[in-house]
């Protein structure tokens, strides 16, 4: 399969996103609501919103597109869980050591049973672990995925991606339906993952137009930055009740879809310059550690906030990207090195 260019782009934005929104919510949560900070940090965590959202959209870009046989699920789970396992036992042994923040460990029974709840449950360990049951998911799905995507017809496509999202919009304004029980389907990450598919392979003036793409990408920031800013109106303080849904809330989704349309729309010859292929070929080294760096950002990101270089008295403007390139800078050494060692590069998420 040819290599997709702006996929790579994707995966690097993603990453950077999803660590800026964790540094921005800091800002909304610290500062009272409608001070100048507090918009900064709402500004700053509506454009990094949902990078994981592009994550589900290239997978399903790359992976519905080729055929999936069975025999290729258990090799994808490894690849996936392998690695996530080994760094989810270093945080439970480093909140056991270390912090003792999180896990309620005091002997031999409650060691196991915490760690095995850590299993069943990662985000106890870290939030945004929730992303790796649900990507485990779709690989377990794919070869039934693949299957239907290729038996259905563009209209079938555009007929399922419209239902999933008017639920999206009605479950994000809290207007429930007795049916919405029977429609889980619909309301789920899996409309991302065929939105993906979808976009890459739909030729249309709307599709094939990064004006287009701009558009969706500005409107999706300003819903997201009313999200907070509505609900902190009427309740006279922070109310995030309407972004902290899982991604599944219209912003985020017409924010990414445009992002994703402008990216496969860029000619980066022409954007870039002679600097084009060297500015492809660092994002695809970069891309190449998405994954890894994902499992373990959190190891220089908390030495950075434990040694206080996490100054919330900094725009987040300031702040947060050079937080980022740190962390991306210090994670990728990391990984780099561990990748050089035979035992542990297993674990790096790379493929060797």
């Amino acid at each position: 399969m040819e290599r997709i260019i702006y996929a790579d782009y994707l995966r690097v934005i993603g990453i950077l996103c999803v660590i800026g929104i964790h540094l921005s919510l800091s800002y909304v949560s610290f500062y009272p609501a409608f001070t100048n900070m507090w918009f900064q940090g709402v500004l700053s965590s509506s454009i990094t919103r949902a990078g994981v959202l592009l994550f589900i959209m290239v997978s399903g870009l790359l992976l519905l597109d080729r055929e999936e046989p069975l025999s290729k699920v258990p090799q994808r789970l490894k690849r996936v869980l392998v690695p996530f396992y080994f760094w989810l036992f270093y945080y439970f042994m480093k909140d056991v050591l270390v912090d003792h923040s999180l896990l309620n460990v005091n002997s031999i029974n409650t060691f196991f049973i915490e760690l095995l709840n850590v299993i069943v449950d990662p985000t106890k360990i870290s939030i945004e672990f929730w992303y790796i049951y649900m990507i485990v998911a779709f690989y377990l799905m794919l070869p039934l995925l693949y299957q239907m995507i290729k038996h259905v017809s563009e209209k079938e496509i555009e007929y399922f991606l419209v239902i999933w999202f008017v639920v999206l919009l009605l479950n994000f304004f809290k207007y429930k339906l007795y049916i919405f029980n029977y429609m889980n389907l619909f309301v789920g990450p899996l409309g991302y993952f065929i939105l993906g598919y979808y976009l890459n392979k739909k030729d249309s003036k709307y599709t094939n137009s990064t004006k287009f793409g701009l558009l969706l990408f500005i409107v999706g920031i300003i819903i997201l930055i009313l999200s907070f800013y509505i609900p902190a109106f009427l309740a006279g303080h922070t109310d995030t009740s309407y972004i902290l849904v899982g991604n599944l809330e219209p912003g985020s989704c017409i924010k990414m879809a445009g992002l994703f349309i402008i990216l496969k729309n860029i000619n980066f010859k022409t954007v870039f310059g002679k600097y084009s292929e060297k500015l492809n070929s660092i994002v695809l080294k970069i891309a190449g550690y998405t994954y890894g760096i994902y499992l373990i950002v959190n190891i220089p990101l908390d030495l950075i906030k434990d040694y206080g270089y996490f100054n919330l008295e900094i725009s987040p403007f300031i702040n947060i990207p050079i937080i980022i390139t740190v962390s991306i800078i210090v994670s990728i050494i990391m990984l780099w090195i561990l990748n050089k060692i035979p035992i542990l590069n297993k674990f790096t998420g790379m493929k060797n």
